[in-house]
Protein backbone atom coordinates (compact mmCIF):
# COMPACT_ATOMS: atom_id res chain seq x y z
CA UNK A 1 0.00 0.00 0.00
CA UNK A 2 1.04 3.35 -0.95
CA UNK A 3 1.24 6.25 1.88
CA UNK A 4 -1.40 9.39 1.53
CA UNK A 5 0.26 12.46 0.82
CA UNK A 6 0.92 14.67 3.26
CA UNK A 7 -1.41 17.45 1.90
CA UNK A 8 -4.49 14.81 1.66
CA UNK A 9 -3.70 13.94 4.84
CA UNK A 10 -4.40 17.53 6.00
CA UNK A 11 -7.56 16.89 4.30
CA UNK A 12 -8.45 13.46 5.94
CA UNK A 13 -7.23 15.07 9.64
CA UNK A 14 -10.09 17.48 9.69
CA UNK A 15 -13.11 14.89 8.11
CA UNK A 16 -11.93 12.21 10.88
CA UNK A 17 -12.16 14.76 13.72
CA UNK A 18 -15.69 15.64 12.14
CA UNK A 19 -16.96 12.16 11.80
CA UNK A 20 -15.05 10.44 14.83
CA UNK A 21 -13.16 8.06 12.62
CA UNK A 22 -9.49 7.38 11.66
CA UNK A 23 -8.51 7.13 8.36
CA UNK A 24 -5.67 4.50 7.67
CA UNK A 25 -3.00 7.61 5.56
CA UNK A 26 -2.76 4.90 3.17
CA UNK A 27 -4.06 4.34 -0.50
CA UNK A 28 -6.94 2.19 -0.70
CA UNK A 29 -6.80 -0.69 -4.12
CA UNK A 30 -9.37 -0.93 -5.50
CA UNK A 31 -8.02 -3.77 -7.36
CA UNK A 32 -7.66 -3.61 -11.08
CA UNK A 33 -9.91 -0.19 -11.19
CA UNK A 34 -6.57 2.11 -9.13
CA UNK A 35 -6.64 3.37 -5.75
CA UNK A 36 -8.27 6.05 -3.48
CA UNK A 37 -6.16 8.55 -1.98
CA UNK A 38 -7.08 7.25 1.99
CA UNK A 39 -9.75 5.22 3.44
CA UNK A 40 -11.45 4.43 6.80
CA UNK A 41 -12.92 1.28 7.77
CA UNK A 42 -15.46 1.41 9.63
CA UNK A 43 -16.23 -2.30 9.30
CA UNK A 44 -15.34 -5.52 7.46
CA UNK A 45 -16.35 -3.90 3.75
CA UNK A 46 -17.30 -0.78 5.09
CA UNK A 47 -15.71 2.18 4.15
CA UNK A 48 -15.30 5.96 4.26
CA UNK A 49 -12.84 6.63 1.04
CA UNK A 50 -11.62 10.16 0.27
CA UNK A 51 -10.33 11.70 -2.89
CA UNK A 52 -8.24 14.67 -3.47
CA UNK A 53 -7.81 16.40 -6.39
CA UNK A 54 -5.24 19.12 -6.97
CA UNK A 55 -4.24 18.52 -10.66
CA UNK A 56 -6.42 15.97 -11.99
CA UNK A 57 -8.14 17.07 -15.17
CA UNK A 58 -10.47 13.93 -15.13
CA UNK A 59 -11.81 13.92 -11.77
CA UNK A 60 -15.29 11.91 -12.95
CA UNK A 61 -12.52 8.99 -13.45
CA UNK A 62 -12.21 8.67 -9.84
CA UNK A 63 -15.77 8.71 -9.37
CA UNK A 64 -16.18 6.28 -11.78
CA UNK A 65 -13.95 3.64 -10.78
CA UNK A 66 -16.27 2.95 -8.01
CA UNK A 67 -19.24 1.38 -10.25
CA UNK A 68 -16.96 -1.89 -11.18
CA UNK A 69 -15.53 -2.26 -7.74
CA UNK A 70 -18.91 -2.00 -6.63
CA UNK A 71 -20.13 -4.49 -9.26
CA UNK A 72 -17.36 -7.04 -8.01
CA UNK A 73 -17.71 -6.95 -4.81
CA UNK A 74 -21.56 -7.34 -3.47
CA UNK A 75 -20.94 -7.08 0.34
CA UNK A 76 -19.12 -3.51 0.04
CA UNK A 77 -20.76 -0.36 1.20
CA UNK A 78 -18.87 2.77 0.47
CA UNK A 79 -19.31 6.54 1.20
CA UNK A 80 -17.22 8.65 -1.43
CA UNK A 81 -15.91 12.02 0.11
CA UNK A 82 -14.40 14.15 -2.74
CA UNK A 83 -12.06 17.09 -2.16
CA UNK A 84 -11.47 19.59 -4.69
CA UNK A 85 -8.70 21.57 -3.92
CA UNK A 86 -8.64 25.92 -4.68
CA UNK A 87 -5.57 25.17 -7.58
CA UNK A 88 -7.63 22.48 -9.19
CA UNK A 89 -8.79 23.38 -12.50
CA UNK A 90 -10.42 20.62 -13.96
CA UNK A 91 -13.15 22.02 -17.06
CA UNK A 92 -16.24 22.22 -15.64
CA UNK A 93 -18.44 19.56 -17.77
CA UNK A 94 -15.83 17.35 -16.11
CA UNK A 95 -16.91 18.25 -12.42
CA UNK A 96 -20.42 17.87 -13.60
CA UNK A 97 -20.12 14.63 -14.89
CA UNK A 98 -18.37 13.59 -11.31
CA UNK A 99 -22.10 14.35 -9.57
CA UNK A 100 -24.10 12.61 -12.81
CA UNK A 101 -21.84 9.74 -12.67
CA UNK A 102 -22.34 9.36 -8.13
CA UNK A 103 -25.75 9.54 -8.65
CA UNK A 104 -25.89 6.79 -11.21
CA UNK A 105 -23.65 4.99 -8.96
CA UNK A 106 -26.09 5.66 -5.89
CA UNK A 107 -29.41 4.66 -7.82
CA UNK A 108 -27.69 1.24 -9.07
CA UNK A 109 -26.19 0.13 -5.67
CA UNK A 110 -28.75 1.94 -3.42
CA UNK A 111 -28.15 1.35 -0.06
CA UNK A 112 -24.25 0.20 -0.80
CA UNK A 113 -22.89 3.63 -2.12
CA UNK A 114 -23.25 7.62 -1.24
CA UNK A 115 -21.15 10.37 -2.82
CA UNK A 116 -20.26 13.54 -1.30
CA UNK A 117 -18.26 16.41 -3.10
CA UNK A 118 -16.79 18.48 -0.27
CA UNK A 119 -16.52 22.26 -0.23
CA UNK A 120 -13.23 23.80 -1.51
CA UNK A 121 -13.25 25.95 1.33
CA UNK A 122 -11.60 23.74 3.94
CA UNK A 123 -12.65 25.84 6.74
CA UNK A 124 -16.35 25.32 5.97
CA UNK A 125 -15.94 20.68 5.69
CA UNK A 126 -16.61 20.29 8.95
CA UNK A 127 -19.94 22.39 9.09
CA UNK A 128 -21.08 20.58 5.86
CA UNK A 129 -20.14 17.26 7.36
CA UNK A 130 -22.75 17.97 10.20
CA UNK A 131 -25.39 18.94 7.58
CA UNK A 132 -24.81 15.62 5.70
CA UNK A 133 -24.96 13.21 8.92
CA UNK A 134 -28.11 11.35 7.11
CA UNK A 135 -28.91 8.40 4.50
CA UNK A 136 -25.99 6.18 4.64
CA UNK A 137 -23.69 8.10 6.02
CA UNK A 138 -25.25 8.26 9.40
CA UNK A 139 -25.96 4.40 8.47
CA UNK A 140 -22.37 3.58 8.66
CA UNK A 141 -21.21 5.95 11.08
CA UNK A 142 -24.08 4.37 13.81
CA UNK A 143 -23.76 1.05 12.76
CA UNK A 144 -23.33 -1.91 15.08
CA UNK A 145 -20.26 -3.63 13.62
CA UNK A 146 -18.65 -0.39 13.19
CA UNK A 147 -15.17 -0.51 13.92
CA UNK A 148 -14.60 1.45 17.34
CA UNK A 149 -12.07 4.73 16.77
Amino acid sequence: MKATNTDNCTVSGIIAKELNIIFSNNEFRLGKWGDVDNYCELAPDTYVLLECEKGQKHPNTNVLKLYPYLEENPDVKIVLLHYFYQENNAPKNRLMLCGFIAEKIERAFEGRFQYLKLPQDIKMVPSFLQQQKKGLLKNLLTGEGRVKA
